[in-house]
């Protein structure tokens, strides 16, 4: 299993308790340092700013719980039109 896949499977739940749609994790760089990007989406509704930001507030702690990635990272979250 991929480190995304272990990402997916770690967050979907609380992504979707929240009323949206996990589509795709992505890890890549971002100024230089590790990110991990997570692309959302609600049906029928445009993503915005605050439902990013809901998402990431949600995830973090789960995410450095798990501490699945062993360096500091950036958290992105952003909507399905935006893939990086």
């Amino acid at each position: 299993m991929t480190l995304e896949e272990k990402i997916s499977n770690l967050i979907r739940e609380t992504i979707e308790d929240l009323g949206y749609k996990l589509i795709k994790v992505k890890l890549h760089k971002e100024m230089g340092r590790d990110a991990v990007t997570i692309f959302i989406d609600k049906d029928n509704q445009k993503i915005s700013l605050k439902d990013c930001e809901i998402v990431s507030r949600a995830i973090e702690p789960i995410l450095d719980e798990a501490d699945l990635i062993k360096k500091q990272y950036y958290l992105i979250v952003s909507s399905r039109g935006n893939e990086v």
